[in-house]
């Protein structure tokens, strides 16, 4: 698996709430995002805050999908 979940699991704070819930979420956060990881943010991973952080920075220029999973539960 992708280096991607890593970074994509700190996103997901609902793990232990309802593990199968988050495992959904976070399904759905990768295959948003991962793109834009990768296109933005290659030089930060594995650092999963460091690589929220830079997919913050480039908000305005993520993908529609991306961006949708960021303004989810305020994030």
């Amino acid at each position: 698996m992708s280096k991607l979940i890593l970074i994509l699991a700190a996103f997901i704070g609902l793990a232990a709430v309802n593990p199968v819930s988050a495992r959904t979420a976070m399904d759905k956060q990768r295959a948003a995002c991962e793109r834009d990881s990768h296109k933005f943010c290659s030089a930060e991973e594995p650092d999963a805050i460091a690589v929220e952080k830079c997919l913050r920075a480039h908000a305005s220029q993520l993908s529609k999908a991306c961006k949708r999973q960021f303004m989810k539960k305020g994030r």
